[in-house]
């Protein structure tokens, strides 16, 4: 794009993105930014707030020439990295835009030809429809006074949505296929009058991340200007892609969000009471998002704590009357075996499990030997070295590593079945999709999917979405109707997900399509042209070495379990020295290892070194991929080290540790 001229006055539209690592959002985004902008004078602004990933080789690839991009080394916010660009933008609008959002072409035209006609308009949101097109209540709200809030905090709005009173804050008693004044817009969409933006002053940089979007609107209005919700164009927005919306992590910089709008806008009772329910609402909703956390991580888990148990107290049982202590000749094992040892032998079973890898989904086969032995190992070397405190038999714990095995792969081949139909939960379930484009962009699509994705789905067939394929198209023969029978055809072959080409496909009909058949249980995914990745709501899929980087080991609580587990399987290491120094290629180089990951200098398993800079911080690691007897993968530096932080897991480690212990201490 050209440089700018600050005394260009053509500009219509100045379109800001912030972007921070959603790479393949962004690119779809931009290509329908692009589709919409025609026939309209405008200019795109990209703020890169430091991502990690692919964005910027992406952006350069495909859309340098096309927008102004201003690339932080930092992540300084949202509202910042906006400000950066609105100094810079010339259009008579601004539009702040979402990365993970497409917009109809005629979009832009539209909310200009509603601006134009309506001079005291400040700005004005849209129709947003989510990944499964459904309408977001987030595209019209009303300003959240204390009692407006806690009408939502606690429910109300919820149950009396028709209510201009309780279901205010949502406007849900408002028809969202009506156009109709509001007070507060989102800012995934904000269409805004430059000139009055200029006078009431851009984005409140103390908002680091949420609430900006509501100061900014209550501050349109407080300035004499009116916001509108425009229901004439939609925009599908996969909501919170571009920000990754943890639980109590986003509790909790929402609710200090309004805090500070609390503190700015009201005085008196009503900041008083403002404040207080939003307090209210940050420990309620954390001790609900807690409470909810709890069950679906503990729930399955604590269950099968139990069944453990009862497996132990049955095993014992049956060993304390028929083996050790036979009828008529009298003895028993004292009261403590049953009342302290066997619950914490249930521990052991079901955290070593854990470790191995056995809740997590999709479900395998291999976690669920893997944890009951080595719970078996643990407890019986510990019987071992401590006889006098803990010398009970360990064929009581051998027989019931043996059953929990049995018993586990057991639970959860019938949560398989009654989910998927059958019992072979260790092959993941094949999706059936259709492919769906534009005729002359199908045949690449097609080999994208297959070819460079390898995408894990069967493609049923494909369908052109202006008419019938000419006979000598490649894909003629994998023509399954016409798009006017998308739905009958979907039943016939029996699917349930539809994959689009975006490449000159119509964003307004795609929407539509969403609206109609989302609802029916169809699962839509997008694949852009500047972008080889298969996109859906909070899921990509791209190929392990290339697409939008994410690895878990970005998050302290995942690299402080890694830690916590390591030095657990580091002190039986430790423990069962004297028997494992046999197999070690170099013992003593082995426990100088174990020691140092116990001092925390070392990770029993980690990168091959050097590692790339934007992968996640953690120590060197001893063993790595290169240990793993089968993988596609040549070992190189870099696609090792990115293909491990992106699929980090315990069982990985353990797979890793499994397959390379006897190497413990060597540089590979």
């Amino acid at each position: 794009m050209a440089p700018l001229d600050p005394q260009d006055t053509s500009i219509e539209l100045s379109i800001i993105i912030v972007n921070y690592n959603v790479a393949p959002y962004l690119a779809q985004c931009l290509e329908s930014v692009f589709n919409a902008l025609e026939g309209i004078e405008g200019e795109v602004f990209v703020v890169d707030n430091n991502s990690q990933d692919e964005s910027l080789t992406m952006l350069q690839d495909s859309f340098e020439s096309n927008i102004h991009l201003i690339t932080n080394t930092d992540n300084p916010g949202f509202s910042k990295a906006n400000n950066q660009a609105i100094k810079l933008a010339r259009g008579k609008y601004v539009l702040l835009l979402n990365p993970d959002t497409l917009v109809q072409e005629n979009t832009f035209q539209i909310c200009l030809n509603f601006m134009n006609a309506t001079p005291h308009a400040g700005a004005l949101g849209v129709y947003m429809q989510d990944g499964e097109g459904k309408f977001l209540p987030e595209s019209k709200r009303s300003l959240p006074t204390p009692w407006v809030s806690f009408y939502k905090i606690f429910g109300l709005s919820a149950l009396f949505p028709n209510n201009e009173t309780f279901g205010k804050y949502h406007l849900t008693y408002l028809n969202k296929e009506q156009n109709h004044p509001i007070e507060i817009l989102s800012g995934a969409f904000m269409f805004m009058n430059k000139q009055a933006l200029d006078k009431i002053g851009y984005l409140d940089e103390s908002y680091f991340m949420y609430g900006e979007d509501i100061d900014l609107s209550y501050r349109f209005l407080l300035g004499g200007y009116q916001n509108y919700y425009l229901a004439d164009t939609k925009i599908l927005h996969y909501k919170g892609e571009s920000t990754k919306k943890g639980s109590l992590n986003y509790v909790k910089i929402f609710y200090q969000a309004m805090l500070i709008f609390a503190d700015k806008h009201f005085k008196g009772k009503l900041r008083k009471g403002f404040s207080l329910s939003i307090r209210i609402a940050v420990y309620l909703r954390a001790v609900l998002a807690i409470l909810k956390r709890g069950v679906d991580k503990l729930g399955f888990p604590v269950f099968e704590g139990g069944l453990i148990f009862a497996i132990l107290y049955g095993v014992q049982a049956y060993w304390e009357h028929y083996v050790k202590y036979i009828e008529g000749q009298g003895g028993a094992y004292p009261w403590i075996f049953e009342a302290v040892y066997l619950p914490v032998y249930a521990v052991v079973f079901v955290s070593f499990l854990a470790i191995s890898g056995a809740y997590q989904k999709p479900y395998r086969i291999k976690p669920l030997f893997i944890g009951p032995f080595w719970a078996f190992i643990c407890i019986a070397t510990t019987t071992y070295l401590f006889p006098i405190i803990l010398n009970f038999s360990r064929a009581i714990v051998g027989l019931s590593a043996v059953f929990t095995a049995i018993f586990a792969l057991a639970i959860r081949g019938f949560l398989h079945w009654k989910n998927q139909g059958n019992f072979f939960f260790d092959l993941p379930k094949t999706k059936k999709s259709i492919l769906i484009g534009h005729p002359k962009h199908l045949e690449q699509a097609w080999k994208v999917l297959h070819q460079e994705l390898n995408y894990p789905s069967d493609i049923l067939g494909v369908i052109s979405s202006i008419g019938p394929l000419s006979e000598d198209h490649p894909l003629f023969k994998r023509e399954l109707g016409s798009v006017k029978y998308m739905g009958q055809l979907s039943n016939m072959y029996k699917s349930e997900e539809w994959i689009f080409c975006l490449q000159d496909l119509s964003y307004s009909w795609l929407l539509d399509t969403m609206a109609t058949w989302g609802p029916k249980g169809i699962q839509f995914k997008t694949l852009p042209h500047a972008f080889p990745a298969v996109i859906g709501p909070k899921q990509i899929f791209a190929s392990p070495l290339t697409g939008s980087f994410s690895s878990p080991l970005f998050r302290s609580s995942i690299r402080l379990r890694k830690r916590i587990v390591e030095v657990i399987v580091a002190l039986l290491m430790i423990l069962l020295f004297p028997i494992m120094s046999f197999g070690y290629l170099r013992p003593k180089l082995a426990w100088k290892a174990l020691i140092s990951v116990l001092k925390g200098s070392h990770h029993l398993v980690g990168y091959l070194t050097p590692s790339l800079p934007n992968l996640p911080p953690i120590k060197p690691g001893w063993l790595n991929l290169s240990h793993r007897i089968s993988t596609e993968m040549a070992i190189k530096t870099s696609t090792t080290n990115l293909y491990y932080a992106k699929n980090y897991s315990p069982t990985l480690d353990l797979e890793l540790l499994y397959k390379g212990w006897r190497k413990l201490g060597v540089q590979p």
